[in-house]
């Protein structure tokens, strides 16, 4: 895995199998501000990667073994999606709401992201929103 340098950040993103974390994950390995990316998923992702550490995780009901892998980055964004029919109904509730809310969140504010001058940097994108 790659060593950034004292300018280049530490990012987490949580599903870059997706058509928005794919982008995402592109856009992160190619710039050069960003120094290593961890990408957590319930998916491989199916590249290798000099700046890539890749953390698999099937269920996002529990993310208290994630705390580790979000530790000492400078920014995570979320991507955790499904798509509306490629899913039942509950499942794409379960995927886009339920594992987006309070236990993925609370992981987040306690792990030892990187506090910058307005607090750890946390974005959640999905197709229409970003947060």
């Amino acid at each position: 895995m790659n060593v950034p340098t004292a300018n280049q950040k530490r990012l987490v993103i949580v599903g870059a199998t997706g058509m928005v974390g794919e982008y995402a994950l592109r856009y992160a390995l190619e710039e050069s501000a960003v120094g290593t990316v961890a990408s957590i998923g319930r998916r491989k992702i199916g590249i290798s990667h000099p700046k890539l550490k890749e953390v698999l995780h099937p269920d996002f009901a529990d993310c208290s073994a994630l705390g580790e892998a979000l530790s000492a980055h400078d920014a995570a964004i979320f991507c955790l999606g499904a798509y509306t029919r490629a899913v039942t109904d509950t499942e794409l509730r379960t995927i886009t709401v339920d594992y987006t809310s309070p236990s993925f969140v609370a992981v987040v504010q306690s792990a030892d992201l990187r506090h910058h001058h307005d607090g750890p940097h946390f974005r959640r994108l999905n197709r229409s929103w970003l947060w």
